[in-house]
């Protein structure tokens, strides 16, 4: 893997960490003392500046209730959330469809823009 790569790659999983943590409403200072690290080294990790070891990154899978597989590459297994959304917007009409589609897009881009901090 080239260099750039690699730092691709711990940015991506440093927001991971950061969404998790927001989403569950976690304080930086909260989650660094359930790791027994400081807070500053969370904040480094959600902002991809450092690589964290196997052992933080397993008790984050469990802290966040995720699989490995989503925080080191965003994929996740069969989501019933993501199943009964679906089931839901097949029964619309192809307007209301689409609609609800640009709703959800707007949602989606409005917390994307919600990434940590940068220095």
């Amino acid at each position: 893997m080239r260099e750039q790569e690699k730092k691709t790659l711990q940015k991506e999983v440093g927001l991971r960490v950061w969404r998790c943590r927001t989403g569950l409403g976690m304080s930086r200072e909260q989650l660094a003392e359930r790791l027994g690290i400081s807070t500053q080294y969370v904040s480094e990790i959600e902002q991809g500046k450092k690589c964290m070891s196997m052992s933080i990154f397993v008790e984050l899978s469990q802290i966040f209730h995720v699989g490995l597989e989503y925080l080191a590459y965003g994929t996740l297994p069969e989501d019933p959330t993501l199943d009964r959304l679906e089931r839901f917007l097949r029964e619309l009409t192809p307007l209301d469809r689409a609609m609800a589609a640009h709703m959800l897009q707007m949602a989606a881009e409005a917390v994307r823009q919600m990434q940590p901090e940068e220095e």
